[in-house]
C-alpha cells in the first residue's frame, strides 16, 4: 500500500539493495510513489546516517530525493523528525548567533538549498546525538568533520555533549539549562566533539591524531 500512481514493474530491481527485483519479496510503495523492499526501507531508517555528524539524507527517498513517507514506516520516521526538527531549530540559532542568517554571501550560497535556509545551516553545522542523554549537540562546522576523516572509526559512547560531560559543574543557563553548554578541545581552540576517559574533551582532529598515535 501507498501513494501515487505506480511508477515500476514487479521485475523492476530494487534501487535500495540493488540485488533482487521487487516481487516476490513484500514491497510497500512510498507517498513519492516509488517502490522499495520494505525490509530495504526499514534497514536504511534503522541505520540512519553513516559516521558520526548527524545527516538527513538517508530520509529521503533514494530515485526522486522526496521526504520517505508510508504508514508502515511511522515507528521510525516520528523520532527521525523529531530528531530533524531538534537539528534544525539549533542549526538556526548557530547561524543567528554568528550572524549569518542575513548575510548576503549566505544567501547566495543557500540558492544551491532552493533558498531553504533551515537546509543551508544543517549543511553548513555539525551535530552529533550524545550518547547518554539522546540529544543532538554542536560540534563545530562541517567542514572541519568532513577534514578530519573519521568514517566509521569512532565509539559513539565517546559522543557525549557539553551537558553530560560537564565535569566542572558550569553555571546552568536559566533558558536553556545545559542543552547549549559547549566545551573546546583540551588541545586546541576547536569545538570539543568527543569526551574521553571521563576527563578529556576532544576535538575531530585532535582526537583522531591521539588514535593514531595510540
Amino acid at each position: 500500500a501507498g501513494g501515487g500512481e505506480l511508477r515500476q514493474d514487479a521485475d523492476d530491481m530494487c534501487m535500495i539493495c540493488f540485488t533482487d527485483a521487487l516481487y516476490p519479496i513484500p514491497s510497500i510503495q512510498l507517498n513519492c510513489g516509488h517502490v522499495f523492499h520494505h525490509h530495504c526501507c526499514l534497514a536504511v531508517l534503522e541505520k540512519r546516517w553513516v559516521g558520526p555528524r548527524i545527516t538527513f539524507g538517508f530520509k529521503n527517498c533514494p530515485i526522486c530525493k522526496a521526504k520517505i513517507q508510508h504508514l508502515s514506516l511511522k515507528w521510525l520516521l516520528d523520532p527521525i523528525e523529531v530528531l530533524y526538527e531538534d537539528v534544525k531549530k539549533k542549526a538556526l540559532m548557530r547561524l543567528e548567533y554568528e550572524g549569518l542568517s542575513k548575510c548576503e554571501a549566505v544567501i547566495t550560497k543557500g540558492a544551491r538549498f532552493h533558498n531553504d535556509t533551515a537546509a543551508f545551516a544543517i549543511d553548513r553545522y555539525a551535530y552529533y546525538v550524545c550518547f547518554k542523554c539522546g540529544k543532538a549537540y554542536y560540534g563545530g562546522e562541517a567542514q572541519c568533520d568532513a577534514d578530519a576523516g573519521l568514517g566509521d572509526s569512532y565509539n559513539p559512547e565517546e559522543l557525549v555533549c557539553g551537558g553530560c560531560s560537564d565535569v566542572s559543574r558550569a553555571q546552568m543557563c536559566p533558558k536553556h539549562g545545559t542543552d547549549y553548554l559547549e566545551y573546546k578541545c583540551r588541545y586546541c581552540c576547536s569545538v570539543a566533539v568527543f569526551f574521553c576517559f571521563g576527563t578529556t574533551h576532544f576535538c575531530n582532529a585532535c582526537h583522531d591524531d591521539f588514535q593514531v598515535c595510540l
